[in-house]
């Protein structure tokens, strides 16, 4: 059972998905999390990158 649960949990915040969103990568985040990612990491304006595989997107 504990497998199902961490499908449902943000690998950012470890907690159940608020406002989830699906990269093109096929990782779910928050919509928070990963935005707050994107925002310390990298200039707003990108290239922006999945947390959890490191791909970047154009």
């Amino acid at each position: 059972m504990e497998a199902a649960e961490d499908s449902l949990k943000c690998p950012v915040c470890q907690d159940f998905f608020t406002e989830p969103v699906t990269l093109e990568c096929g990782h779910d985040f928050c919509l928070t999390c990963i935005q707050e990612v994107w925002e310390t990491d990298l200039p707003s304006k990108g290239p922006f990158f999945c947390p959890e595989c490191q791909i970047f997107f154009t």
